[in-house]
């Protein structure tokens, strides 16, 4: 499956788009997966729209989660050189100064835009590791296309349940730790309750542990889609050392700029997941 999935990814983006557009059509008009979920989310997110401009940011986030899909099919055998012609960066030269001193960095993103393209740009652009943290998922297969596809530029990836071990480790080595934050944290996590698009929302407690253990300096990575298949990615300071206190200040930082990007373009975020179904306990 990996090796026709491969074959495919070498087709040409605008057939692949194509294609894309029937899996559109597919998934959003004929099967309607998860419709009522993206709409429930938009609403609530979103109190002052009216149905109709409900309808049209869904209709917009299908369209733009196939093409989504697509690109992430096509980066599995797309060059350095076109991945880097399609993604650009503003203020890289904020990491690439901190990294030139020596000194590792914590960088943070949402599931918005297309965060795999990202991620791979970083790994192409930058002479130090870009290294991600990532759950591992139940399907073999996906985890084997997903690490292939990570690691073709050098990109490494590191499991969440060990993250605080593996940078305390190496704490001092020079190099990109990516966290992707945004998803809602299992019930056993570490977690911050905070009002998120209008709604209380829990939080990964993760960007402020790992920032202060290790007293990396923060960057947020603000992605938006400038045209079908091109994007750019500015870079945003949100912290850095010395940490005081226990006023979450990472964590903060980095909810308001997820929640800045969202309302800026809400249909490149990922409203498919069931980001809410997990209730402020009375007590909390």
């Amino acid at each position: 499956m990996s090796r026709l999935l491969a074959l495919f990814s070498r087709l040409p983006l605008p057939f692949l788009y194509s294609f894309g557009y029937i899996v559109y059509l597919l998934v959003y008009r004929v099967l309607g997966i998860r419709k009522s979920v993206v709409r429930d989310n938009l609403r609530k997110s979103f109190p002052e729209l009216d149905a109709s401009e409900i309808n049209r940011l869904g209709r917009l986030f299908y369209r733009n989660y196939c093409d989504v899909l697509m690109e992430m099919i096509k980066s599995m055998t797309m060059s350095s050189e076109e991945l880097l012609e399609r993604v650009g960066f503003e203020d890289l030269d904020i990491l690439e100064k901190a990294l030139g001193r020596g000194q590792p960095v914590l960088v943070t993103l949402a599931h918005y835009g297309n965060i795999e393209w990202l991620l791979l740009a970083l790994c192409c652009r930058l002479k130090y590791p870009t290294e991600a943290v990532y759950r591992p998922v139940s399907s073999s297969w996906v985890e084997k296309v997903s690490t292939e596809t990570y690691t073709r530029f050098g990109g490494v990836l590191i499991d969440d349940s060990s993250v605080v071990k593996e940078v305390m480790q190496r704490r001092t080595v020079p190099r990109v730790v990516a966290l992707v934050s945004d998803q809602a944290p299992n019930i056993d996590d570490h977690s911050i309750w905070v009002t998120f698009l209008n709604q209380e929302t829990a939080f990964y407690l993760a960007p402020d542990t790992i920032a202060r253990f290790a007293n990396y300096p923060v960057f947020f990575l603000n992605m938006h889609r400038v045209s079908r298949g091109r994007y750019t990615a500015a870079i945003e300071r949100m912290a850095e050392p010395p940490y005081t206190g226990r006023d979450q200040i990472v964590i903060r930082a980095y909810i308001d700029s997820v929640e800045k990007q969202i309302r800026n373009r809400p249909e490149d975020w990922l409203w498919m997941h069931r980001r809410w179904k997990r209730k402020k306990p009375v007590y909390g």
